[in-house]
């Protein structure tokens, strides 16, 4: 019985100073990062809820968006995939405690109704990487958050 309490306090030790790293211990590179792949599979995964919370609240774009309309807009487009795969890549980063900016190349792999196959070449042709401006809103590792998203190739109507 002592070996198991013994055996379970370990363990629980080795929990809380994983989390604690995982907090505390990781770089703002590692955790900017760690936020972009995070968001990218929202997109793929077509949680809008998911995208909405990775937005700042003043998020706007050079597109006229603001949060809400940002993912309104990416819903109808995204919306007529029914398999949708996000491929990155970063090409450049970087990253101060609070901000950083990332460019990454994306392409889109999938099969869908509607305009689907007219997104995804558009976005499989773009030559240049996409901008993503994020700032970091608290304490935690997940309070980063997308400032503004822009693409220099990118026409929205």
């Amino acid at each position: 019985m002592r070996a198991l309490l013994i055996l379970l306090a370990g363990l629980l030790l080795i929990s809380l100073a994983w989390f604690g790293w995982w907090v505390w211990g990781r770089s703002p590179e590692a955790q900017v990062l760690a936020r972009q792949t995070a968001f990218l599979a929202a997109v793929e995964d077509r949680d809008w809820d998911e995208v909405k919370s990775m937005l700042t609240d003043d998020y706007m774009d050079d597109y006229g968006h603001d949060r809400e309309s940002a993912v309104e807009d990416a819903s109808q487009v995204l919306g007529g995939f029914i398999v949708l795969t996000v491929k990155s890549e970063v090409v450049f980063k970087q990253v101060v405690p609070d901000l950083a900016m990332l460019k990454v190349k994306i392409q889109m792999e999938g099969k869908g109704l509607g305009l689907s196959e007219v997104v995804m070449g558009q976005v499989n042709n773009m030559t240049l990487p996409w901008f993503f401006h994020w700032h970091k809103k608290g304490p935690w590792p997940w309070d980063w958050k997308i400032v503004q998203i822009h693409h220099d190739e990118l026409r929205v109507p």
